[in-house]
């Protein structure tokens, strides 16, 4: 598993910075201050192609930070419906709740959190795609070094995407006076960088990679995150306008995923439960996973553990996390946080009862789970999630975990090849793709009798509605709900019905900052709409 050593790179990131000066694509005041500094510049750092894997490295570094350890599973679950901000009280975290209900305002600082940590992502990637063709090293490995930094920026601008919409696009490391930078009139100029990064590094990225180097972006990683890019810029039938659309992509979607699932390099892991504990974590069902490496120093010291298991784990006696994401279900108290219908379309009714993924995934009282009795009396909602949740012995601290996060499972891929070959009419093809996600999830529990096959001569509507169910059950509280909801134009309609007040037209983007505006120019009346 690659290993990201923070206390090494994180000098040499601080170097760039000081010699760039690139505000808009640096840390925060406040990650600078608490950062070691070094006497290393851009200037004596690239020399060698040591100096290049280490500056590559600092790039993978923020993925690790809390897009993907915390705003995934607030937007993605808590406000997509799946789940309701847990913990205590409803003032434990309260803009877990405002998120909910759709009454952030532009001044949280978790979107600032969003915001310039992607950017940092993408000031390191910029480093690198800058400063390392010069250094005389390996050609081959130089190309794969340059790949990996291009299918990071790429990684880094669909975070900010999927959230703000239209974001500012900074290909290389500028200069303090030129580090204010508009946004483009325009979404499919996003898109455009987006996919020309990736068809880069998918000519030079390998198919996969041994020792420590597992982990890294491979070529069928960069294939599946322009895959994902492409179908994310398409409507389905019924849907008119989205956030994020340009001209529909289905066939290119059909090409990529069609190429990855004959590449043999992925399969599905017979068991399902296995995928989000440590045996499964780099599995060949993984496609792209944050990494993690448990450390010893917790939340925001220099560790490469991560947060993700301290927000969401139950939160009880024996067990140490903080359960801000619960599950909603049929034994959630009515009236639940005020909301008399906060049992509608919840997620624990949307699998079948004998489908193994529901006992995998959501937690209920009496269930044994790492040798304990789950006790529900912390989560109010009745229930938890067991995704991720691995024995307490396993960890390295609070907010420390040693587990993987996956952004891109095999599941997915097939899901979306599923989706994009019946949009374009090719139901039966597609139902194949659906069937083996169902077939494993039956399968890997004894004596399970469902999901069943879908049934032959399902029509383009049906089967359109039985994906969005699918990719809820499979990919349950991964972070994708929200966002599935909003592409596929069906926010309004299933949130309002669960007491959520989406606005069309307003709550399918963030806000931009308010730091942000104050402190860029070019960003000022150019709010999203509706904040």
């Amino acid at each position: 598993m690659i290993n990201l050593k923070r206390t090494i790179y994180l000098s040499l990131v601080a170097g760039g910075l000081i010699a760039g000066g690139a505000a808009l694509q640096a840390c925060e005041d406040e990650f600078l201050d608490r950062k070691p500094l070094s006497d290393l510049t851009t200037a004596n750092f690239y020399t060698s192609a040591e100096d290049a894997l280490a500056a590559l490295n600092a790039a993978y570094d923020p993925l690790q930070w809390d897009v993907h350890s915390r705003m995934d599973w607030i937007i993605g679950d808590v406000v997509g419906g799946d789940t309701d901000k847990g913990s205590t009280d409803d003032q434990d975290y309260i803009q877990i709740r405002q998120f909910q209900y759709f009454t952030a305002t532009a001044g949280f600082a978790e979107l600032n959190d969003w915001w310039s940590q992607s950017y940092d992502g993408i000031y390191r990637a910029n480093l690198v795609l800058e400063r390392v063709p010069d250094i005389d090293m390996d050609e081959t490995l130089k190309a794969r070094i340059l790949g990996e930094a291009q299918f990071l920026r790429a990684q880094y601008y669909f975070d900010l995407v999927k959230a703000f919409g239209r974001v500012p696009i900074i290909t290389s490391v500028l200069d303090p006076e030129d580090v204010f930078v508009p946004r483009p009139a325009s979404v499919a100029e996003n898109w455009a960088q987006i996919e020309q990064d990736l068809r880069d590094a998918i000519e030079v990225l390998p198919a996969v990679y041994g020792g420590g180097d597992v982990g890294r972006a491979t070529k069928g990683a960069a294939q599946a995150l322009l895959a994902k890019s492409l179908l994310w810029q398409s409507t389905p039938e019924g849907c008119s306008e989205t956030p994020w659309a340009t001209t529909d992509q289905y066939q290119e979607v059909v090409d990529l995923t069609s190429a990855i699932i004959n590449s043999g390099n992925y399969v599905l892991l017979p068991d399902f439960e296995g995928l989000f504990l440590l045996a499964g974590e780099n599995s060949p069902e993984m496609v792209f996973s944050v990494q993690g490496v448990g450390g010893t120093g917790g939340w925001n010291n220099e560790n490469d553990g991560l947060a993700l298991n301290q927000w969401i784990s139950p939160r009880t006696a024996n067990i140490s996390g903080w359960g801000f994401s619960t599950p909603i279900g049929p034994n959630t108290p009515e009236n639940y946080g005020g909301n008399a219908d906060i049992k509608v379309n919840n997620i624990y009714d949307a699998f079948e009862p004998c489908d193994p993924r529901l006992e995998y995934s959501i937690l209920e009282p009496g269930d044994v789970i790492n040798g304990l009795t789950y006790d529900a009396t912390w989560a109010r909602s009745g229930y938890s999630i067991q995704k991720f949740l691995i024995p307490e012995d396993e960890l390295t601290g609070a907010a420390n975990s040693p587990l993987n996060i996956p952004l891109i499972r095999y599941a997915d891929v097939l899901l979306w090849n599923a989706e994009a070959l019946n949009e374009l009419g090719r139901t039966a093809e597609a139902v194949e793709s659906v069937n083996k996600v169902r077939a494993r999830a039956r399968e890997s529990m004894p004596g399970a009798t469902c999901p069943l096959p879908v049934p032959a001569g399902i029509s383009q509507a049906e089967l359109r509605d039985l994906i969005i169910l699918e990719r809820r059950r499979e990919l349950a509280f991964e972070g994708h709900r929200f966002f599935d909801l909003v592409r596929t134009c069906r926010a309004e309609e299933v949130l309002n019905a669960m007491g959520r007040p989406f606005v069309p037209g307003v709550n399918e983007l963030l806000p931009i900052p308010q730091a942000e505006i104050d402190r860029n120019p070019k960003l000022q009346g150019d709010q999203n709409p509706g904040f």
